[in-house]
Parts: structure tokens; C-alpha cells; sequence
């Protein structure tokens, strides 16, 4: 599951899912399988990132939660 950075210094960042400016405010995330950390303009895209990171964490399940009975 991804994990909040405090972000030290105020620099302008781009937005990782719309690409919007951000001069401050920046919510700083980093996930387990990329060493970058992820920045994001607001809480809607923050949401929307965390929506796609799960639903593709997931489909390494193969769909399944329980194996067919046979």
C-alpha cells in the first residue's frame, strides 16, 4: 500500500497522474515496487492512482480468490 511523504522542500512539482503544476500543497507518495516517489495536485488524483495501483496489484491473483473446487 502506498505511504505519505513529507515533502522538506518547496519546489514546483508536476502532478504524476494530470500533469498539472504544483507550487505547493504537493501530496508525496512511494510505493513498494517503485523506488520514486509519486506526486500528486490534489486528493481526487491521489484517489484515481490509488484506484489503478490496486486494481493492478490485484490482477496478479489471476482474478481468483479461492481455487476451484474440482
Amino acid at each position: 500500500m502506498p505511504f505519505e511523504l513529507k515533502v522538506q522542500r518547496p519546489t514546483e512539482l508536476r502532478c504524476t497522474n494530470c500533469g498539472r503544476l504544483i507550487r505547493e500543497g504537493a501530496i508525496v507518495v512511494k510505493t513498494c515496487c517503485v523506488n520514486k516517489p509519486w506526486v500528486f495536485c490534489s486528493r481526487e488524483c491521489y484517489k484515481q492512482f490509488v484506484a489503478k495501483w490496486t486494481r493492478n496489484q490485484d490482477a496478479g491473483a489471476g482474478g481468483r480468490l479461492r481455487k476451484a473446487a474440482l
